[in-house]
């Protein structure tokens, strides 16, 4: 009469049949956490670069100047990390030749003192920043994308003084602006996805009006209010990379064009 049951080898292969199950359940499983991971870190990176985009975009709505191409500028100290230049491995850069905005905020008064305020937007290598920030500047590591852009913004108060226009500007514009460090202002921002265009600046006709005119291949100098970009554009993409993919986000650039608020509303209509 024969046993009912299982042999030794069937219930070795049926063990076998329900480890390589599961072994499939949990890679289905991890992928699809990856996966989700995936999405998510690409929705806040989106979110992220919409901030920053719509923070640059209000700047140069309510700018009282904005350095035209071809203008050298200095900020912080040379041996700041979060100033250097990674074309130049300082920290000087040149408007329309790196990927920068700069600008002059209106003139107010702090503490009783007359200021204006110096702010430019300016692309740093991630993986140097990881290397030399630290505490809560560090934007943490992360070896796969040690490649990719920062994003930082420098801001400084600038004490106006005796030497000033009727509007409250300096009657020459500063180009070196010692002290001070930049910010982090968005993260994994594609290398090269800063890019920043002057359309026009602004000129004078016969009457005194205000007229854009292609910017000129050199930078007046002495650096003059009259001398400010008329419509300035930038377009912000950012890239990380997750799990060995690849991903930009988002799939096409972020474009703005904005107008410094100090041009006439005829001018404004070009735009």
């Amino acid at each position: 009469m024969r046993k009912t049951g299982f042999t030794l080898i069937e219930m070795l292969i049926a063990a076998a049949i329900g480890v390589v199950i599961l072994t499939l359940i949990a890679a289905g499983l991890r992928s699809s956490g990856d996966s989700l991971r995936f999405i998510q870190n690409n929705q806040l990176l989106t979110e992220d670069l919409r901030n920053a985009g719509n923070l640059i975009s209000d700047y140069l709505s309510v700018a009282a100047f904005v350095y035209p191409p071809g203008v050298t500028l200095s900020i912080g100290s040379a041996g700041g990390y979060s100033v250097r230049n990674p074309r130049t491995g300082d920290n000087t850069w040149q408007t329309g030749l790196d990927p920068v905005i700069a600008l002059l905020q209106p003139p107010r008064v702090e503490n009783g003192v007359e200021v204006v305020k110096f702010v430019m937007i300016y692309p740093l290598n991630r993986g140097w920043v990881v290397a030399r920030a630290t505490g809560a500047e560090n934007p943490g590591s992360d070896p796969a994308n040690n490649d990719k852009w920062l994003l930082y913004i420098y801001e400084r108060n600038l004490t106006v003084g005796g030497n000033r226009l009727p509007n409250g500007l300096p009657a020459t514009m500063p180009t070196t602006i010692p002290g001070s460090s930049g910010n982090l202002l968005a993260d994994y921002v594609q290398p090269g996805g800063f890019m920043v265009s002057f359309a026009d600046c602004l000129s004078f006709d016969e009457e005194g009006l205000a007229i854009p005119v292609p910017c000129p291949s050199t930078a007046p100098a002495p650096l003059r209010a009259e001398h400010s970009a008329a419509r300035v554009r930038f377009s912000l993409q950012g890239e990380i990379r997750q799990g060995g993919r690849d991903a930009r986000v988002p799939a096409s650039p972020c474009v703005s064009k904005r107008l410094p608020a100090t041009c006439p509303s005829g001018l404004a209509r070009l735009a």
